[in-house]
C-alpha cells in the first residue's frame, strides 16, 4: 500500500488533466477526488468543506463519469438520459424533464439519434463519440459544478476525442471545474488544459501546472539544450510524450545499452517538483457550490426504477421471448415424458397409477429454482457500474432493490402458473394449481433472492455461473426428494427430525409442503384422513413399540435371573424407563415411582408390574386402533351407498398410489429404531405429529403432516409456504447489506486506496 502526498489546488472554470504511465494511480486519484474512495490521511476540500466530513452539504455538487460504459443498451438514446434525469429533479414535472433532456440532447448534437436504441459496446446503433457524449449527458443534465471524468476519450478517433474535449471545455467557460484522466494526449488536447497533474510510478506526484509549462519543466531538469521552449516556435505543437520520455529516462553502461535502471527515481522527481513547487493562496470560504439536485422521495425512485426495469426487460425481446417460454416449453416436455399409463398396450391414462407424481414435484421444484435464479443471477453485477454513477445521487438501496424484486416476482409469477396450468394439465393433477403454483412461485422468488445475493456480491458472470450450480446442489440434495435424511452422513443427520442444514434449503420446505398436500388434502383422502391417522397411530404402536419394549424387558430379565443385576441391558432398561414413563397415563391402574426402573431396583416384583403394564399398553393401542377402523369403515360404507361408481372414480383422479407410498415410506426397512434412550417410529410419517422441541418447536421429521409452533400446530403446507417466506426475508436482508460481497471482499480482495490526498 503506498502512501503518497498529493496536494494542489483548482478554481471553477478550470479543466485539469491527470496524467501518468499505466499503474502510477490516475484513476485512484480520480476516485480519492470524487469521494469513491476515502482518504487514509488528509483532506479533499471543496470550498474549504471536508468532502468526508460535511459530505451532507456537498450533495450533487459533484459528477462522475467513469472509463465503462454506463448505458443501457435496451434503451434508446433519449429513454437513457430520461430516466437518469428522473432521479435528479424530482421537483420537476415529466413535461419539464422532457424539455430538459431534448435541450440536452440538442446541445450535444444527439437530438437525431434520441430514438435510436443505444445497443451494446460490440453491437452498436450509435458511434463511440456519441456513446461517450450520451455518457457524460446523464451527469451533465443536472449541471453539477465539478466533474470528473476518467478516460472519456478513450477508444475515440482522433475527431470524437477533439469533440469531447470541447464539450468539456465549453463547461469549464460555464464555470465548472473540469477533472479528466487522459493517457497520451495530442497536442491539441493536451494544450486544452488549463492544469494538469503528472503522477510518476508509485502514485507520485511530479509536476501540477501550466501544460506548456511542464513540458519546460522536464527539459530543465534533464539538461537538455532548448530546455525553454515548452512548443514547436513554428507549428506551435506540444509533445506531451517527450514529458513521459524523459521521466523514464535509462541508465546507459559502459558499453552504450540502456540498464532497467532510471536516470532520475520516481522519488527524485517528486522531490524535485517540492522544491520548486510555487506556493498557492486558496482563497477561503465555507459556502458548498450551487447544486440543482432534488432527489425524488423513496418512493418516486421506487416507481422510476422499476419503471426503468420493466423498460429494460420489454425493450429486449430475445430475452421477454426466451424468459416467458422457457417456463411452459419445460412443462410440456417434463409432463409429456412422465405421462405414465400403467396399461402397456396403451390404455387409459389414470392419475392413481402414475408412479412419476413425485419425481415431477422434485423436479417442477427444481426448474423454479434454476429460472429463479437464472433470471436474477445477473441483475446487479449488470447495472454495477450504472450503480457507482449513481452513487453521487445519494438514491435509495432499498428503492432499488425492491423495484428489482418486484420485475423479477412478476416474472416468477408468470413461469410458475404457465408452468402448473400446462403440467399439471397433461398429468391430470386435479383440484391444485393454486397449491402448486404458489409453493412453485415461493421457491422461485426465494431463488430470485439468493440469484440477487450472488450477483451483487461477485464481480464477474463467469463467477456468478460457477457458484450457481454451487448453491444449487445442495439444494437437490436435501430436498428429501433424492435421499432419504435419515441415510444420510451421521454427522449431520439424527432419526427424529430433518438435519439443521437441510433446514435452510427452500426446496426442503417447498418439496415436503406439496408431497403432503397432495396426499393429505386431495378430494379422495381428506374424506379419510383422520381416521386413518389414528389407525395408523394405535397400528404402529401395537404392532412394533410395545413388541420391540418387550424384547428389551425379556432381556433384561434373562441377565436378572442368570447374574441378579442388570449391566450388559443398561441401555434396554433405559429405553423401556423413557418410554413407560410417556405413557403412564394410558394404563391408570399401574403407576411407576420415579427410579423403579433403574438396575439397583429392578426385581421380580418390577418385571411383574412392567409385563402387566405392556400387555395393557397394548390392549389399549389395540382398542383405539378398532375403534378407529370401524369409524373409516362406517364413514367408507355411508359414502359408498349411493355413489360407489363415484367413489372409484374419485380414487383414480384425486389419489396417487406413488405419492402414498412415498410420504408413507413403505419401503423403509427399519420401522422403528433406538436413538438416545428413545424409540422412533421411521414408516407412516405423513400420520405422525412432530413432539415440540428446541426454542421454537419447529423442527420436525420429514413428511410430518403438521408443524409445531409457539404453543400451536400449522398444517404443514401453510406453516412450509409461511418459512419460505421468512427464508426470502432474510435474504433480503443480507442482500440489502451486501453481507456476502463484504464476506467475499474481505476474505478474497482486501482493497486498500494505494493513495492518499491532502
Amino acid at each position: 500500500v503506498y502512501k503518497r502526498q498529493v496536494t494542489f489546488s483548482a478554481r471553477q472554470g478550470n479543466l485539469v488533466g491527470i496524467m501518468g504511465s499505466s499503474g502510477s494511480g490516475k484513476t485512484t486519484l480520480l476516485n480519492v477526488l470524487s469521494g469513491m474512495y476515502r482518504p487514509a490521511s488528509g483532506h479533499i476540500r471543496i470550498n474549504g468543506l471536508d468532502l468526508v466530513k460535511d459530505g451532507e452539504q456537498l450533495k450533487g455538487v459533484s459528477g462522475y463519469v467513469p472509463q465503462d460504459d454506463l448505458l443501457i443498451e435496451e434503451l434508446t438514446v433519449f429513454e437513457n438520459l430520461y430516466y437518469s434525469a428522473k432521479f435528479c429533479f424530482g421537483n420537476l414535472t415529466g413535461k419539464e424533464i422532457r424539455k430538459k433532456v431534448t435541450d440536452t440532447l440538442a446541445s450535444l448534437g444527439l437530438q437525431e439519434k434520441r430514438d435510436l436504441r443505444v445497443g451494446s459496446v460490440m453491437n452498436k446503433t450509435i458511434s463511440g463519440g456519441q456513446r461517450k457524449r450520451l455518457n457524460i449527458a446523464l451527469e451533465l443534465i443536472r449541471e453539477p459544478s465539478i466533474l470528473f471524468l476518467d478516460e472519456p476519450t478513450s477508444g475515440l478517433s482522433s475527431r470524437d476525442s477533439e469533440n469531447v474535449m470541447d464539450l468539456l471545455r465549453e463547461l469549464t467557460l460555464k464555470g465548472k471545474l473540469v477533472f479528466v484522466v487522459i493517457h497520451q494526449p495530442s497536442s491539441e488536447l493536451f494544450k486544452m488544459f488549463d492544469r494538469v497533474v503528472i503522477l510518476d510510478e508509485g502514485g507520485r506526484m511530479v509536476y501540477y501546472g501550466n501544460p506548456v509549462e511542464a513540458v519546460i519543466h522536464f527539459k530543465k531538469t534533464d539538461k537538455q539544450v532548448n530546455a525553454g521552449v515548452g512548443e514547436c516556435p513554428v507549428c506551435g505543437n506540444v509533445n506531451p510524450e517527450l514529458i513521459f520520455n524523459i521521466l523514464e529516462a535509462r541508465q546507459v553502461d559502459e558499453y552504450g545499452h540502456y540498464t532497467d535502471q532510471r536516470k532520475i527515481s520516481p522519488a527524485a522527481w517528486e522531490e524535485i517538483y517540492r522544491e520548486k513547487k510555487p506556493r498557492e493562496k486558496v482563497p477561503r470560504t465555507t459556502s458548498p457550490p450551487p447544486s440543482t439536485l432534488h432527489v425524488p422521495g423513496r418512493m418516486w425512485q421506487f416507481f422510476h426504477y422499476l419503471k426503468r426495469d420493466v423498460k429494460t426487460k420489454t425493450g429486449n425481446r430475445q430475452y421477454l421471448l426466451l424468459t416467458l417460454l422457457v417456463s411452459p416449453i419445460l412443462a410440456f416436455i417434463l409432463a409429456y415424458i412422465i405421462r405414465y399409463t400403467a396399461d402397456p398396450s396403451g390404455g387409459t391414462y389414470i392419475f392413481r397409477e402414475n408412479e412419476n407424481i413425485p419425481i415431477y414435484i422434485f423436479m417442477a421444484l427444481i426448474v423454479a429454482l434454476f429460472l429463479g435464479l437464472i433470471v436474477s443471477a445477473e441483475e446487479i453485477f449488470r447495472d454495477r457500474k450504472i450503480l457507482r454513477r449513481e452513487k453521487f445521487l445519494h438514491l435509495s438501496r432499498s428503492s432499488y432493490l425492491l423495484a428489482k424484486i418486484g420485475s423479477l416476482v412478476v416474472i416468477s409469477a408468470i413461469q410458475s402458473i404457465t408452468f402448473v396450468l400446462i403440467a399439471n394439465g397433461i398429468l391430470e393433477i386435479k383440484a391444485m394449481t393454486p397449491a402448486y403454483w404458489l409453493a412453485l412461485f415461493s421457491t422461485a422468488v426465494c431463488a430470485n433472492m439468493i440469484g440477487l445475493v450472488i450477483s451483487s456480491a461477485f464481480n464477474s458472470a463467469v463467477t456468478i455461473y460457477i457458484v450457481i450450480p454451487l448453491v444449487m446442489i445442495p439444494m437437490m440434495v436435501l430436498s428429501g426428494a433424492m435421499f432419504s435424511f435419515e441415510k444420510l452422513n451421521r454427522s449431520i443427520t439424527r432419526v427424529d427430525k430433518v438435519p439443521l442444514i437441510a433446514e435452510l434449503m427452500p426446496t426442503k420446505w417447498s418439496y415436503e409442503a406439496l408431497m403432503v398436500h397432495q396426499f393429505k388434502d386431495n378430494a379422495f383422502e381428506k374424506n379419510f384422513y383422520d381416521y386413518e391417522k389414528r389407525i395408523s397411530y394405535n397400528n404402529f404402536r401395537a404392532a412394533y413399540l410395545v413388541p420391540e419394549l418387550e424384547d428389551r424387558l425379556n432381556s433384561c430379565i434373562q441377565e436378572f435371573r442368570e447374574k441378579g443385576t442388570i449391566e450388559e441391558n443398561r441401555d434396554a432398561l433405559e429405553v423401556l424407563r423413557n418410554e413407560i414413563t410417556e405413557r403412564q397415563g394410558l394404563v391408570k391402574d399401574i403407576l411407576f415411582r420415579e427410579g423403579e426402573l433403574t438396575p439397583g431396583r429392578f426385581n421380580e416384583s418390577t418385571i411383574v408390574k412392567t409385563s402387566r403394564f405392556l400387555s395393557a399398553l397394548k390392549k389399549h393401542y389395540i382398542d383405539q386402533f378398532s375403534i378407529a377402523s370401524r369409524e373409516k369403515e362406517r364413514h367408507l360404507s355411508k359414502l359408498m351407498k349411493d355413489r360407489r361408481p363415484l367413489y372409484f372414480s374419485m380414487l383414480d383422479r384425486y389419489h396417487n398410489e406413488s405419492v402414498a407410498d412415498h410420504v408413507k415410506k413403505i419401503y423403509e426397512k427399519h420401522p422403528i429404531v433406538e436413538y438416545e434412550g428413545r424409540l422412533y417410529q421411521q414408516i407412516d410419517p405423513v400420520f405422525l405429529d412432530p413432539k415440540p422441541s428446541g426454542l421454537f418447536g419447529i423442527r420436525s421429521h420429514f413428511f410430518a403432516p403438521r408443524k409445531y409452533f409457539l404453543g400451536g400446530y400449522y398444517d404443514t403446507y401453510n406453516f412450509n409456504i409461511a418459512f419460505i417466506w421468512f427464508l426470502t426475508i432474510l435474504f433480503y436482508i443480507i442482500l440489502y447489506y451486501d453481507l456476502l460481497g463484504k464476506l467475499v471482499n474481505s476474505r478474497f480482495i482486501r482493497h486498500n486506496p494505494p493513495e492518499t490526498a491532502s
